[in-house]
């Protein structure tokens, strides 16, 4: 779902990454409420719905942070691409077939001087390419995968905001629940006491009578 060690590369290369991924989730939490409004117009919301709701903006909070970071990637792609091709120049003539092992080589290389890399490329199956192509065939995966990698994180905010939602609902129709008990529970117990302005007519009719 998430990984410590991704956030703290993504921060390290990219602290505005967080400060963006914080805003996101800020952004999510406003759904997260407008769909407990939609289903209480009046909702009063609980101390276990807070609890909730930070746990929540904690959760997407490292999901916004790392499609932030991912989405820095993509629009860095063409500078990836263009060290490839650095590297494809320096050991290879341009029209020469790469095979896996070597792109696999070239990918190490990348990774080498971008750690951050490493956590969303692995090397690929990059075959029958010539050592012109491959460098943009490389920079295509990349945005391939980061494009998945970003619908991945995005499904897995709704995922969090709806069981959420879902989960403070659930609490407060407990609340809604004890609080119709304690008023019916108090209701019947006023029924059942004899009110005082009843008791003191019987209290006079009883002497007019004596009289």
């Amino acid at each position: 779902m998430f990984s410590f060690s991704v956030l703290a590369d993504i921060l390290k290369y990219s602290l505005s990454s967080l400060f963006w991924g914080i805003f996101i989730a800020a952004a999510c939490m406003g759904l997260f409420v407008f769909l407990i409004k939609g289903w209480y117009k009046n909702a009063m919301f609980t101390p276990i719905s807070y609890v909730i709701g930070g746990v929540l903006f904690l959760l997407l909070s490292f999901q916004c942070t790392f499609i932030v970071g991912a989405l820095k990637i993509i629009s860095t792609t063409d500078y990836y691409e263009a060290e490839v091709q650095t590297i494809m120049e320096q050991y290879y003539r341009p029209f020469q077939e790469i095979s896996e092992e070597q792109a696999d080589d070239a990918i190490q290389h990348l990774i080498a001087d971008f750690p951050l890399l490493e956590h969303y490329i692995s090397g690929g199956e990059f075959t029958g390419w010539n050592a012109e192509q491959l460098p943009h065939a490389i920079a295509e995966e990349m945005r391939s995968f980061m494009r998945n990698y970003i619908i991945r994180r995005l499904l897995w905010c709704l995922g969090f905001v709806v069981v959420g939602a879902v989960a403070v609902i659930k609490t407060m129709d407990l609340q809604r629940n004890i609080n119709r008990e304690d008023r019916q529970s108090r209701n019947r117990t006023d029924s059942s006491r004899p009110s005082a302005y009843g008791s003191s007519r019987q209290r006079v009719g009883s002497r007019r009578r004596r009289v």
